[in-house]
């Protein structure tokens, strides 16, 4: 497999593992608190998981007829290197902030769910969206780790 190929598959494995579940939590985790009575944090959480959907869904469809991402990989990335937090920094390095402060954001968000025993209280479509999206989590986790240590390895 080609370099190309690898970064390819790598990036659509991202996309399907990481992107996609990371807004079904964001939108349903948002929409939870809406419903809650957190009018404007779960606006914001849901708007912010519909935003990355989009990019996610653009990357997907380019990778598959561009065969490379065309967007950042999810909104706070894209917004970042504009932010004038960090004078002098490097775009790319404000990226990988963005997608960190993302990722930390995503965690925090399951691991409040679960934390404060709201997993119950979602409906039968979200519950199983939610299920759908930790098993994606999951695997691409241990797909990327597994995948990094082979490419060690040869």
């Amino acid at each position: 497999m080609s370099d190309s190929e690898r970064s390819l598959s790598t990036d659509l494995v991202e996309v399907l593992t990481i992107g996609f579940p990371f807004c079904a939590f964001k939108i349903i985790a948002g929409h939870m608190l809406f419903r809650d009575g957190y009018a404007v944090s779960g606006a914001l959480l849901f708007g912010l998981g519909v935003l990355d959907a989009m990019l996610n869904f653009t990357n997907l469809t380019s990778l598959l007829f561009v065969r490379r991402r065309v967007v950042a990989t999810c909104l706070l990335s894209l917004v970042t290197p504009s932010v004038k937090l960090f004078p002098g920094a490097k775009s790319e390095y404000l990226k990988d902030l963005g997608n960190a402060v993302d990722v930390l954001l995503s965690f925090s968000i399951v691991a409040a769910m679960v934390g404060m025993g709201k997993i119950p209280t979602l409906g039968e479509a979200q519950l199983r969206a939610w299920n759908v999206a930790v098993v994606l989590n999951v695997l691409g986790a241990g797909l990327s780790r597994f995948s990094a240590s082979i490419r060690k390895v040869a």
